[in-house]
């Protein structure tokens, strides 16, 4: 398993955001603008750059069958020596849908605990294993899990605000530079109307 929230900063995901937003709106032509309104193009923008919160589906979780495995193991020997043997064991998998963009859940927010909530990547969904020897309690591992939900959904809180923080904005400030991209293909058509040759 891997520590969620724990790939790069939401600081570093916006500001790339935001530089792909611009770089879409330099590409527009004057030929766009003539074709949709700035309205209508901010609307599209929007909608697709805004991120979307993503949430536990607390109430879907849910656990595969157990499995037999093979736990390998690193024993202590005399002086420095080490060897690793297999033990059998059992493997316990809980599953915790996940609504909402779950790329998400591998940025790190501004605001963070000591701890990060563990996990593996599913297509919607966050799997969290447990590897029991035979014969070891088991009884830690529906605390450990409470604990580690619980935990994911504190880290989302945290998120959440970064987000509701970037969507706020996202719609004026595209707007702006539309327009201002808008001005700026009119004005340098007019300059050239201006030098009086023809347009080709």
């Amino acid at each position: 398993m891997e520590n969620l929230f724990n790939d790069r900063k939401f600081y570093d995901l916006a500001s790339s955001l935001v530089n792909k937003i611009e770089a879409r709106i330099n590409s527009y032509t004057k030929e766009i603008f003539d074709a949709h309104s700035v309205g209508k193009l901010t609307g599209e923008l929007v909608e697709e750059f805004r991120f979307h919160k993503p949430s536990v589906k607390k109430e879907n979780i849910y656990q595969k069958k157990p499995t037999d495995i093979k736990i390998q193991r690193s024993v202590s020997g005399r002086g420095y020596n080490s060897q690793r043997i297999s033990l059998d064991g059992t493997q316990y998998t809980f599953v915790i849908p996940i609504e909402g963009d779950i790329s998400l859940l591998r940025i790190f927010p501004s605001s963070y605990m000591t701890y990060l909530p563990h996990g593996t990547f599913g297509s919607d969904a966050i799997e969290v294993i447990y590897k029991v020897p035979v014969g070891e309690d088991a009884s830690r591992i529906k605390m450990d899990f409470d604990k580690n939900v619980d935990m994911i959904e504190t880290y989302i809180g945290f998120l959440e605000k970064d987000i509701d923080d970037f969507n706020s904005k996202l719609e004026p400030s595209i707007k702006i530079s539309l327009e201002k991209r808008k001005n700026k293909l009119s004005d340098d058509d007019d300059i050239a109307k201006s030098f009086g040759f023809p347009i080709k």
